[in-house]
This record gives C-alpha cells, structure tokens and sequence, in this order.
C-alpha cells in the first residue's frame, strides 16, 4: 500500500471514564475498512508510554524488506505528530498532525515517524504490517527543525534518538 500522505482519524473510538480510571473501544476492522486498499494486516504491536510532556520519540523507520506500514492510535493524552516523507527530507517538508486521546494516524511505510508529547501519561498503540528488524530499522535526527518549531520547550530526548544521522 501506497498512500501519498498519512491520514489522520478524529474521534474513532468512545471513552467511557469514571472515578475508576478509564475503558475505551476500538473497532480495528471498521477503522481499516476506512484505509484505500484495506488490506492492512496487522503482524506486529506495541505500546508507547510518555510519562513526561514535551518528551521526543523519532524520526524512525525499517528499510525493505521490513518497511512498515504504521496505524497509531492515541488511547491517552495529546501529541503533535510528526512524518517525513524518506524520498523528501527537506526541513520544510516535515508534516504535523496535532492528535489527542481518539484519534488515530495511518503512517505510510516511506516515511519517517516521530511525536512529541503535549501532556503527561501519553498512552499510545502501533499496529503495523511487518515485524520489527533491528538490521533494517533506521532513523535520523531532527533536533534542529524541533528547536526551531518549539524554541520554548524544554524536549526530553532520548541520547539513541540524538546520536542518529542529522537530518
């Protein structure tokens, strides 16, 4: 599956609250019929957890044969989103999707995913269609294109995600 940008999906799930915590539902196959070619198969999960707001996760992808296609779902909190088309790494062309608890982002495998957390307790899901490789993951660093969008945030950035390749 080839898309020419991700696409973002506002409000696909209820949260039902109360003084408990938090139960939410999620209905996977009616949010991939809504996908072009709805043939996503899901091969591999995880979860990401920010403690910390204004923490930094990427810019990540696998080469081939294990590039990943990438659906995102935000189960808690608010982050702004980040892609970088791999074809395309020019600084302007970094795109942002603000997303909160709710949405989703379908993450096209040629490009580079990463966020960064508005709020505390950032609980988000990955479904992707291939498995991890550690020989084929890659990613690169874009502190420079961060500190220019948000020169008043203290980011919390992992010294992995700052030894990468400068973008």
């Amino acid at each position: 599956m080839k898309l020419s940008k991700p696409i973002v999906f506002k409000n696909i799930f209820n949260i039902f609250d109360d003084n408990r915590g938090f139960l939410s539902t999620l209905d996977i196959e009616n949010l991939i019929e809504k996908l072009p070619n709805s043939s996503f198969n899901f091969a591999y999960q995880l979860l990401s957890f920010s403690e910390k707001k204004h923490t930094f996760r990427g810019m990540h992808y696998q080469e081939q044969p294990f590039t990943q296609n990438k659906l995102i779902v935000v189960h808690q909190g608010s982050i702004v989103d980040l892609v970088i088309e791999l074809e395309n790494k020019e600084i302007d062309k970094v795109l942002s999707f603000e997303i909160s608890a709710g949405d989703a982002i379908f993450v096209p495998n040629n490009y580079a995913h990463g966020f960064v957390s508005l709020t505390d307790n950032v609980l988000m899901q990955y479904f992707m269609d291939n498995k991890f490789s550690q020989e084929n993951y890659k990613g690169f660093n874009i502190t420079k294109y961060l500190e220019k969008e948000y020169p008043n945030l203290d980011l919390i950035i992992s010294e992995k995600d700052r030894k990468l390749i400068s973008y």
